[in-house]
């Protein structure tokens, strides 16, 4: 063994000098990268949350330390140093809300990093209300999305997702007849033609007769009592019922989204 290669994180454990200083601040801590933090190497949509090293301890490190994350049921035997997409699951379901569950599995199984039948058998041993945030999912392409359709449906906002419009195309959400609202990522600015594509869109639906409003990830994740009021306002005035065709009272459609300089 080239010790100029390969340095020793702790007993039976080694590292290049290449590796991910999140999966060696894991292993030196006595556990393998687990839970959140292991999700988002495998590419999966992780709510904003602590910056915390989120670690799966072996048998012997749980019994010596209560700082690891857990599991419902018997964890497996860490035989690699970041977790796989299941075991890495069955440890979020305990570090995350329920809102967090739903976006993690929305984005699971819309990577098809899982199908629904896996995540039923990985939650076995999960508590009834953390196995029924199941059917809460959607399969929805982002985070964001999931967040903005979980908080309008807590509020008794009947919400259509991934809706197709003639002349428009397909958007994120409808609400009532006329009412749309597309969920922009966090990257969503450092995409110049996709911003004058959803420009002409939104241009589109208006000609149509629609009401547009277009959320950054900053209004839906930092934002969110300030935005919720403004479309529960929409919704009061009973501007999403309706129909698209007829003459509207609206004369400016809502754009609260930033614009790109």
């Amino acid at each position: 063994m080239n010790a100029e290669v390969l340095r020793q994180l702790r007993r039976g454990w080694y590292a290049t000098v290449t590796a991910n200083p999140t999966v060696v601040a894991a292993i030196k801590a006595g556990g393998v990268l687990s839970c959140v933090a292991a999700l988002k190497l495998h590419k999966v949509w992780i709510p904003p949350m602590d910056t915390a090293t989120h670690v799966r301890g072996t048998e012997d490190s749980h019994r010596r330390s209560s700082g690891f994350c857990r599991r419902y049921g018997r964890p497996p035997a860490a035989t690699s140093a970041v977790d796989d997409v299941v075991t890495a699951l069955q440890h979020a379901v305990r570090c995350l809300d329920h809102e967090g569950v739903v976006v993690v599995l929305d984005s699971i199984l819309d990577r098809r990093l899982m199908n629904r039948a896996e995540v039923i058998t990985a939650l076995a041993d999960c508590p009834r209300e953390i196995r029924n945030l199941l059917d809460k999912c959607e399969w929805a392409e982002s985070g964001t999305e999931t967040m903005v359709r979980i908080r309008l449906r807590a509020r008794n906002i009947k919400v259509s997702s991934q809706v197709t419009i003639d002349g428009v195309g397909r958007v994120d959400f409808l609400v009532g007849k006329r009412l749309i609202i597309e969920v922009d990522g966090m990257k969503y600015h450092a995409n110049r033609a996709q911003f004058e594509r959803d420009r002409e869109r939104d241009r589109k639906a208006v000609e149509l007769g629609y009401l547009v409003v277009r959320l950054t990830y900053n209004q839906v994740v930092y934002q969110w009592e300030q935005v919720e009021e403004s479309i529960l306002t929409l919704i009061r005035r009973r501007e999403h019922l309706a129909d698209p065709a007829e003459p509207s009272t609206v004369s400016q459609t809502p754009h609260w989204a930033d614009e790109i300089e």
